[in-house]
């Protein structure tokens, strides 16, 4: 495992390119290693007999409010939502890569995390007044249960593998979600969230392709004279 800034370092070292002036942007590695984060892990998770391992696994703290579980006025059906949406999280072939939605307690008993179109179906289920959760086409993540107990719930926390790691530098990690005290992902100071062989195969790759795009354009600056 390592840092974000330790992984751009290694890809700078490999192309002499380290002054402050060079014209490899930092964000543009970054880029490049999310991209091809998103598409190794999703190779690798879609193989149903996969353990999602933890060092790729990140959480969110989301704030829940109740809202009308649709615009039919004061007596609709109450869902609770989160006040923001929810980091995106990498698409699999049979479903979003979310582990588990549960309250902020580390010991609490995940909720059923289902898809929009099975909550109207939960009525006949084998435990209907369990906690169910979904993301809508919205982005955004709602709970709900046939038992009211479930609008008590103010946070809850969504663990997954996200496609873009930092996007969770714009949630807050904490207990109660009523600051921002610090971010659920801190690039220079938590570990870029993947397994060190993939770390390694992306370095490799970015390595070459960028190298390749110094040789085209110093043939450029050449003219006729090819490298």
């Amino acid at each position: 495992m390592a840092k974000l800034k330790e992984i751009i370092y290694d890809v700078r070292e490999a192309l002499k390119e380290f002054s402050d002036d060079s014209e490899l942007d930092n964000r543009y590695i970054t880029y490049l290693y999310n991209i091809k984060r998103a598409k190794y892990l999703r190779m690798e998770l879609n193989n149903y007999n996969r353990r999602i391992d933890l060092s790729v696994q990140q959480s969110v703290c989301l704030s829940m409010e109740l809202v009308d579980g649709d615009d039919c006025g004061d007596d609709c059906p109450k869902l609770l939502r989160s006040t923001l949406p929810v980091p995106t999280p990498l698409e699999l072939h049979t479903k979003p890569a979310i582990i588990n939605v549960r309250p902020t307690s580390k010991i609490a008993i995940p909720f059923n995390f289902i898809t929009k179109q099975k909550i109207a179906f939960i009525e006949g289920a084998q435990f209907a007044n369990g906690l169910y959760s979904f993301i809508d086409d919205d982005g955004y993540l709602y709970v709900y249960s046939l038992s009211d107990s479930y609008m008590l719930l103010n946070c809850v926390t969504v663990t997954g593998v996200f496609s873009d790691p930092l996007d969770l530098a714009n949630y807050p990690k904490c207990c109660d979600c009523t600051a921002f005290e610090a971010p659920c992902y801190d690039e220079l100071e938590d570990e870029y969230p993947l397994q060190p062989h993939f770390v390694d195969l992306i370095r490799i790759e970015i390595v070459k392709e960028l190298a390749g795009l110094g040789q085209i354009q110093e043939d450029k600056e050449n003219n006729s004279n090819d490298v």
